[in-house]
């Protein structure tokens, strides 16, 4: 259970940085080098994404995997653990 829902935060977070910086889904999948189908499966938590391909992520949005990882929801999240 802590695997799906670590997941869906992660794929929210990708949505909401995308929504946040008025992205459209083949703006960011273009600037990430990732397949738009492949980005709109994550964003719905259809597909798991893997460390490199959130790290393609974050280039695309313009920021580090430190920034991506720095949000409230992840210290909750975490603190349970």
């Amino acid at each position: 259970m802590i695997n799906k829902d670590f997941n869906k935060l992660i794929c929210n977070r990708i949505l909401t940085l995308r929504k946040e910086r008025n992205l459209k889904l083949e703006q960011l999948a273009y600037q990430s080098g990732i397949s738009k189908g492949g980005l709109s499966e994550i964003e719905r938590n259809m597909k798991e994404p893997r460390a490199y391909t959130i790290l393609r992520i974050c280039s695309g949005l313009g920021i580090t995997m430190k920034e991506f990882f720095d949000f409230p929801e992840i210290d909750e999240f975490t603190n349970i653990m």
